[in-house]
């Protein structure tokens, strides 16, 4: 994998889960599962 593919791979995961956090926090179990949904799908495509 390219220096900025990866790069760009790491901050998505960062961002991802500082969502995943916040949904969890404020109890929107809906927002939490989607957002988990697109971290399978990155970490799969890495």
């Amino acid at each position: 994998m390219a220096m900025p593919q990866r790069d760009n791979a790491i901050e998505a995961l960062k961002r991802l889960d500082a969502l995943l956090e916040y949904a969890v926090m404020h109890g929107d179990e809906e927002e939490a599962e989607r957002i988990r949904e697109e971290l399978r799908r990155l970490t799969e495509s890495v």
